[in-house]
């Protein structure tokens, strides 16, 4: 019985959501500019900050030529809409870590996670193909601008 729980463990730490840090601990806090070198595939311009209890993203480009999107997450494991349609929910699964899932209109789920390095310098974001984020599709790195 003792082994079992010891294996499980784990397991119930990672579906626990981290408490969101107040802004001046919060790594992702700051002005991030994308890295075109270290992204994949062919980047998008991307930009993101944090405002209040909302991480905030920026971009441009990408399929629908759009000049700038922007939207704000709310990480507090709920399902919040944005603009035009999609539905997005996310939560901190460490301090310098979030993941998220966003539901479209026409039922295409989108898995993602947003990690910044721990020398607080860069700023990942992970897209997959499945729920447990072990097929990726693209990875997008910013650097810090401020």
């Amino acid at each position: 019985m003792r082994l079992i729980l010891l294996l499980t463990a784990p397991a119930l730490v990672q579906a626990q959501q981290v408490a969101i840090p107040p802004p001046d601990q919060d790594p992702f806090v700051g002005k991030w500019k994308a890295n075109a070198r270290k992204s994949r595939p062919k980047l998008d311009r991307k930009e993101a900050s944090r405002d209040g209890e909302d991480l905030v993203f920026a971009s441009s480009g990408g399929v629908s030529r759009a000049a700038i999107r922007q939207f704000r997450i709310r990480c507090d494991g709920l399902f919040h809409p944005l603009p035009a349609g999609p539905i997005l929910s996310c939560m901190y699964v460490g301090a310098n870590r979030v993941e998220g899932e966003t539901k479209t209109p026409v039922n295409t789920d989108l898995f993602w996670s947003r990690e910044v390095s721990p020398d607080g310098l860069e700023l990942t974001i992970s897209e997959y193909k499945d729920r447990a984020r072990t097929k990726l599709r693209s990875v997008t790195v910013l650097d810090r601008i401020k």
